[in-house]
């Protein structure tokens, strides 16, 4: 069996290199005890005086072959004889990197390498760092090594926020060409997301972002008259205007006579306990409940209404009586409270349970029964920075590492589907078929998590 298997990855490899199969022979004894995991060998060979630095397989030294054995022992036997601890493979990765790789995120080979003096932050000519490789694993021993001698992965996030943020306004657009209207999950939340990455440093392409805000302000426009002698002229006003709202003060829009009149459609929803009640929640997580809309609106009046300081305070106080029940209500409750400026042990109480739901792969999941994902992930992370959680917190770099980890090359996080199919379905060309447009809504609250965690952070135009 072990000569057939030889045979098919000869043949496998001949198919991809042409009919040339490498040859696998060990350039000097001792990268053949490593290749064979002969220990006791490799420890005669150095004691005798084999040249800790002589040989290769496939650009491995022989210090890096005992550092992907996992081998301390051999580790530091190398470096005793005066192995380079400096030696890149030939991708340029280092060392720490290939300790880093450790699938069981161990940290012992890490420690060492870093009291060697290993660079944390050194790149491969990938540009990846062994915070990236270690980071593939989890949130691990190995990570928390890492970051302990200062490694930090900015450029990754940084190269994340870039991607979704390009996705985002491309499938924004063509949302609106092919819906004739704006929506939540493809203009409003995108919106909110790319005045972060603005303030954040990170390049948006203004004029599709000017096209967007003026989409909102058409549609809004075009009903503000009849919408403010009937209150159910916009559909769940409480959640898609407000939502629209907060879109247009990310942009840095100036208050105006539409979101004047916006305001007061939006308070005439207020109920006397305070609440925001919207319409049955058929469109979960966007459209799911009432903490959700008193938030938003709460939000809304305050950015954009003129004397609402007591419809504010209603709100506010509703708010700290609800009972949460999903990851997007305590979400929701944290935020409103943050902006209301709740007591400060009030705010505590409420991070703390949010952060109570953090698994153990630093996300969160919508449900109890669901899988972690990237909506519920970026909006208890925009929640838990808001309310003044510190974006360097472990918890919170847990929750950035599960975003940056699970995105997918082009830009998008998946995130799935459940509400109740009131709407046809029109393609945005955002990924993920019938699941596009809640993942265009993760993609969003994902983006806005990220850019929060980049340095520095800016002045206006964010949920802050």
């Amino acid at each position: 069996m072990k000569i057939l298997t030889i045979v098919i990855t000869a043949c496998a490899l001949s198919a991809t290199l042409g009919a040339q199969v490498p040859d696998f022979t060990p350039q000097t004894p001792l990268i053949g005890a490593l290749l064979h995991d002969d220990r006791a060998a490799a420890k005669r060979l150095l004691e005798s005086g084999a040249d800790p630095n002589d040989g290769q397989f496939f650009g491995m030294s022989p210090l890096l072959l005992a550092i992907l054995r996992q081998d301390l022992e051999l580790v530091r036997l190398l470096q005793a004889k005066g192995a380079d601890v400096t030696v890149r493979d030939r991708s340029g990765s280092t060392p720490l990197m290939w300790a880093a790789f450790s699938e069981t995120g161990d940290a012992t080979l890490v420690d060492e390498l870093l009291r060697l003096g290993a660079d944390p932050n050194a790149t491969n000519k990938a540009g990846e760092t062994a915070l990236d490789w270690a980071l593939r694993r989890g949130d691990t021993a190995a990570v928390a090594a890492l970051r302990k001698a200062g490694a930090s992965n900015p450029d990754a996030i940084k190269k994340s926020v870039e991607k979704s943020v390009a996705l985002l306004q491309a499938s924004g657009s063509q949302f609106s060409r092919t819906s004739g209207c704006t929506s939540c999950h493809h203009q409003y939340l995108p919106q909110m997301a790319f005045g972060a990455a603005r303030d954040h440093g990170i390049a948006v392409d203004q004029a599709a972002w000017r096209r967007q805000t003026d989409a909102t302000i058409t549609v809004l426009n075009r009903v503000r008259e009849e919408a403010v002698q009937n209150r159910d002229r916009i559909p769940d006003v409480p959640v898609s205007v407000s939502y629209a709202l907060l879109s247009l003060f990310a942009g840095r829009h100036e208050a105006d006579e539409v979101t004047d009149a916006m305001t007061r459609v939006i308070a005439a929803w207020q109920s006397d306990d305070g609440a925001f009640h919207p319409l049955p929640a058929m469109r979960p997580p966007i459209e799911a409940g009432t903490v959700t809309a008193t938030a938003l609106s709460l939000r809304a009046l305050q950015l954009y209404g003129a004397n609402q300081a007591e419809r504010i305070e209603r709100a506010s106080h509703w708010l700290r009586r609800a009972t949460p029940r999903t990851t997007e209500e305590r979400a929701m409750q944290l935020l409103g409270l943050a902006w209301a400026k709740a007591p400060a042990d009030v705010i505590r109480g409420s991070a703390d349970a949010l952060l109570h739901e953090q698994r153990p792969d630093g996300g969160w999941a919508q449900l109890a029964t669901l899988e972690t994902d990237a909506y519920a992930t970026g909006q208890a992370l925009v929640a838990l920075q808001t309310a003044g959680y510190s974006a360097a917190s472990p918890e919170y770099r847990r929750g950035v590492a599960f975003l940056v980890r699970t995105q997918f090359p082009d830009g998008s996080w998946l995130v799935r589907s459940r509400t109740f199919p009131v709407q046809p379905l029109k393609e945005s060309g955002f990924p993920h078929g019938t699941h596009q447009w809640v993942s265009a809504a993760g993609t969003s609250w994902a983006t806005l998590a990220l850019a929060l965690a980049l340095p520095p952070p800016a002045s206006s135009g964010t949920l802050q």
